[in-house]
């Protein structure tokens, strides 16, 4: 167990781009799936091939969408935190999407990112998806927050 507090700081409230600037739509699912006994987060970028991470090539806007029954974006947190108080200057605008009135809760986010023209291939951004998993086995639902840790790499590794 970690001895150290998870640093999380919130997106930019303004979007770091004017909107119409931002044509490119990413998107990038998060789902528990099962192999045979385990179980295992399944993340990737739509179109992408065996990227667990979230890859910005232009300015961007960026849409988190939460696969199953059982996982939703958190009630208690920002769905999406970065962990870098300084991480303002590229991404903002967070909304919310996918709204289950049941159990009070989102399954899509997304946000604005500034592409990181001049920056070095592979620069990794470090972020937090913030979500509740529900237990319900008949009775009233539990929730279990939980924060996953994708990347952001802003710009993506360079290509041949």
């Amino acid at each position: 167990m970690s001895q150290y507090p998870l640093m999380q700081f919130p997106l930019g409230r303004k979007a770091p781009i004017p909107a119409d600037a931002s044509r490119c739509k990413v998107v990038y699912s998060i789902a528990l799936t099962t192999d045979g006994e385990q179980i295992r987060l399944k993340m990737q970028q739509e179109g992408s091939c065996n990227t667990d991470y979230i890859a910005i090539e232009e300015d961007s806007l960026v849409e988190i969408v939460l696969s199953g029954s059982q996982l939703f974006f958190s009630k208690a947190n920002d769905a999406i935190t970065t962990k870098g108080p300084d991480l303002t200057y590229f991404y903002g605008d967070l909304e919310y999407d996918g709204y289950d009135k049941k159990l009070d809760r989102y399954k899509i986010v997304r946000f604005v990112a500034r592409f990181n023209k001049g920056g070095k291939f592979d620069t990794t951004h470090g972020f937090n998806v913030n979500v509740d998993l529900l237990q319900q086995d008949g009775g009233a639902p539990r929730w279990i927050g939980l924060t996953i840790d994708p990347d952001i790499k802003n710009p993506p590794p360079g290509r041949d």
